[in-house]
């Protein structure tokens, strides 16, 4: 603990320098199938989609051909050696599928190696066949390798080994056999020159991760001083990267929370406590905070490497327009990727800070695909910057993240976030219209592909057809129906469909298989339908199938069914097990109990409450109940929420923005308000706006400027974005934030009441009060991001001044009730005549 204690006070230690420093071991422990990934691979990257058979159908395949191996032959057959090359001795193991013993001296004992298909082998690509017979032929050096040692100890060693590849395809349920004879001169050349590669490779790693602990050891803090908190913030978290096991953290805004967090992970990596960060954010401006981070801790001597990784859609180079696919619809970025990857990989070895656009750039002089590549470097980085997705969604989680033989550390910023992304992580939805259009796509060109889509139609149809016959439909209308299913009882799932996805999905397997791809124009469609069928396995108790049919008349009327989940604690534990440390942190984690139960987090976890290391006296909050903001009496509020905000605003005219819980509510407030005060320029957010009109919005909230905006609480600029001084003086918060209500939201109400889904608190509170809060606080939070800032936030709802909520405002908060626009006309003039007299 000296090293960090040391650190803490900005002084380089001597004691810490001096922490034994783990030299490269002296035996390399290294299996068949890591081996061969890296150094055997080669040609194309074989599709972007989930290609060939799933886990469970390998494992039945695997099992049923293992049970027909003849007599005294061995599955599983566990091999490993110890072997000298390139100076360095490592231990090679895995287990070979079949072992066949010798029967007589013309045969030499057989190696089988089970690979599943969808297709004749004939029809793979090559380069998939090349890395099946390199892990084969790997198995058979490694066979005839520990013959060699054991007959230094008995007779002679065998020279031959037989290997056979079984190629069993699922959709003929034929196997294909193909056998071939090597001799040891042939493995032993072939599996050299893998060791070789990986071992030169291994050398150039290791080289990086000494100089990575030695700068780490030797880092001071990047700042003068501390604020208030962020020492002990930093101490708590290095404690839990040290011991393991999770932290809870809730830092209000200002504290420095990345830095406060970052500084004692790198620590932990140069004290040899940890391996490797995982730093999860679900913000562009969290990434660039990390960003920001990093290259001040690099100006100080740090030599960690940085890769942060974008959304596939705004990396993609087709996407981008940067090149087309070829007639066959594959990206030729993709063709002979892994020939060109090598060059690539050691261009970027230990570089500081690969962005994407880092990446890119040498993504484009090799022509490879940029994000394909990211995900590359991702065993050979010492913190990854990511979205939540890439840890616990699990249809795009990185097995490279799962590995636990890595000590990692996982850092969860703005984890509030979590507990709604956890559920969408964790749900899938099909609708009728979607999968009838991706029919009408295939039409032409993939007509066998339209056809299996087409009897996943019917399932859709048929599983409609009996809930109306054995279901009562909850809140039906003329215009649609809804029904509730339970999905902890297999008999009550919706199997069918479920079968006639598969069939989809076999079918696009196939093609990609033998390097086809479906049609571009149907690839969200076959995301979702993936989707579909990963949640399916995972359906618990927590889920319920909510399935809606709008009553239109004809072929296209919509029908949707969607595996919703209620509560993703369990799911999101189980990601957590993966890493040696967990750090949750948020300045809105509050009550702890909800954070807790949601976030499936240990009940021993410490909670870490920080105060503000601002002065109270920074902020002016005013609590006005005489606004009714509630959806029926909104017509109503519309003129004392014109009159409020034009208070707020000429009492010190700046940068005001103000919040709204739906779009339809800000457009009726910001009509009024345009026409009673035109002179007052205003500017909106819009609903799907793109990265530039962000950029535009935010252009207007600069220094100098004086902009009344109004925007959409729980968006883009109500979290995450650092509005600095006068970039920012005041916020109007409009109403508690409750999310609309809707059947989702009432099932998860209904199921906390009950209960289950993990809870047995109380149901309204779980489904709209606590989620409305935590976008209420994170708005009020954009006000003061610095020790110079003040600013004021007004609360403008009578139900801001219930119990419930009081109980929860952060301690800071000095609440001043105004019962009139009046009186909160005179407590801005006596907030803001502090100002001008200082």
């Amino acid at each position: 603990m000296s090293g960090i204690k040391a650190a803490l006070t900005g002084v380089t230690t001597v004691e810490s320098q001096e922490t034994a420093q783990p030299a490269i071991p002296p035996t390399l422990q290294l299996s068949v199938g890591e081996l061969v990934a890296f150094a055997c691979r080669r040609g194309d990257l074989v599709g972007d989609g989930p290609a060939g058979p799933t886990a469970q159908e390998g494992i039945r395949a695997h099992q049923k051909l293992q049970k027909q191996r003849p007599a005294g032959s061995e599955a599983e057959h566990r091999l490993e050696v110890e072997w000298l090359c390139e100076g360095q001795t490592l231990t090679l193991n895995g287990r070979v599928d079949i072992l066949h013993p010798q029967t007589d001296l013309h045969r030499p004992v057989q190696l089988d190696e089970i690979k599943t298909t969808y297709c004749p082998p004939d029809k793979l690509p090559e380069s998939t066949r090349q890395l099946h017979w390199a892990q084969l032929k790997v198995y058979g050096f490694c066979y005839l390798l520990q013959q060699r040692t054991d007959a230094e100890r008995s007779a002679a060693a065998d020279d031959r080994v037989a290997l056979q590849m079984l190629w069993h395809n699922l959709k003929e349920k034929k196997t294909y056999p193909e056998l071939r004879e090597f001799d040891w001169a042939e493995l032993e050349s072939f599996s050299r020159a893998a060791v070789s590669e990986y071992i030169q490779w291994h050398r150039s790693w290791q080289r990086h991760r000494q100089q990575v602990r030695d700068s780490a050891r030797a880092l001071p803090f990047p700042f003068p001083d501390y604020r208030p908190g962020q020492r002990e913030l930093a101490v708590a978290a290095y404690r839990c990267l040290r011991d393991g096991g999770e932290l809870v953290v809730e830092a209000p805004t200002g504290i420095g929370k990345t830095v406060s967090t970052l500084f004692p992970a790198i620590k932990a990596i140069g004290e040899a406590q940890v391996e490797q960060l995982v730093y999860l954010t679900a913000k562009n401006s969290g990434r660039q905070v990390v960003r920001e981070t990093a290259t001040r801790l690099h100006e100080q001597g740090l030599r960690l490497s940085v890769l942060e990784i974008q959304a596939r859609d705004k990396t993609c180079a087709c996407r981008q327009g940067l090149c087309s696919r070829d007639a066959d619809g594959i990206c030729p970025r993709t063709r002979g990727f892994f020939d060109r990857l090598p060059e690539a990989r050691r261009e970027l070895l230990g570089e500081p800070l690969l962005t994407p656009a880092v990446v890119a750039q040498v993504a484009d002089r090799l022509q490879l695909c940029p994000f394909e590549l990211s995900l590359q470097m991702l065993p050979w980085i010492d913190l990854v910057v990511c979205d939540f997705n890439y840890v616990f969604d699990p249809l795009v989680h990185m097995a490279a993240l799962q590995d636990q033989r890595q000590r990692r550390a996982l850092l969860v910023d703005e984890a509030h976030n979590l507990i709604d992304r956890g559920r969408a992580m964790h749900s899938a939805a099909l609708s009728r219209s979607d999968s009838r259009r991706a029919a009408a796509a295939c039409k032409e060109s993939h007509p066998q592909l339209r056809r299996a889509i087409l009897t996943l139609v019917k399932a859709l149809d048929k599983w409609i057809a009996e809930r109306r016959q054995h279901d009562t439909a909850t809140r039906p209308s003329r215009d649609s129906e809804t029904w509730v299913t339970p999905l902890s009882d297999a008999d009550d799932r919706p199997t069918a469909i479920s079968r006639a996805a598969q069939k989809v999905m076999a079918v696009v397997s196939q093609l990609w298989e033998q390097s086809q791809s479906p049609p571009e124009v149907i690839a969200d469609w076959l995301s979702a339908l993936y989707r579909y069928l990963t949640i399916e396995q995972l359906l618990a108790e927590q889920h319920r199938c909510l399935t809606r049919a709008e009553s239109r008349s004809g072929a296209w009327q919509e029908q949707e069914l969607n595996l919703l989940c209620l509560n993703a604690a369990d799911y999101l534990q189980q990601s957590y097990r993966q890493f040696h440390a967990v750090i949750v942190f948020s300045a809105t984690l509050r009550p702890a109990a909800y954070v807790y139960e949601q976030l499936g987090l240990e009940a021993q976890a410490p909670y870490l409450a920080l105060p503000s290391p601002f002065q109270s006296e920074q902020l002016g909050v005013y609590l006005c109940p005489y606004v009714d903001t509630r959806y029926q009496a909104r017509h109503r509020a519309t003129d004392a929420l014109v009159d409020m905000v034009y208070r707020v605003y000429q009492s010190r005219p700046g940068n005001y923005l103000v919040f709204f819980p739906s779009y339809r509510f800000l457009q009726q407030v910001a009509q009024c308000f345009v026409e009673r005060f035109p002179d007052i320029a205003l500017v909106r957010q819009q609903p799907g706006s793109s990265d530039r009109a962000r950029a535009a919005f935010l252009e207007h909230f600069s220094v100098g400027h004086q902009s009344l905006g109004f925007a959409i609480m729980g968006g883009v600029f109500g979290e995450g974005v650092d509005y600095v001084g006068e970039q920012l003086v005041g916020t109007i918060v409009v109403g508690v934030g409750l999310p609309q209500v809707n059947e989702e939201q009432e099932l998860l109400r209904q199921s906390c009441d009950s209960g289950g889904a993990h809870s047995a608190g109380n149901g309204f509170d779980i489904a709209y009060r606590y989620p409305g809060l935590t976008r209420v606080l994170q708005t009020a939070g954009r006000v003061i991001r610095t020790e110079a800032d003040r600013g004021v936030v007004i609360l403008a709802d009578y139900r801001f001044a219930d119990p419930f909520y009081r109980a929860l405002y952060p301690d800071h908060w000095q609440l001043q009730i105004c019962n009139s626009g009046e009186a909160l006309s005179t407590g801005l003039s006596q907030f803001w005549e502090v100002e001008q007299n200082t």
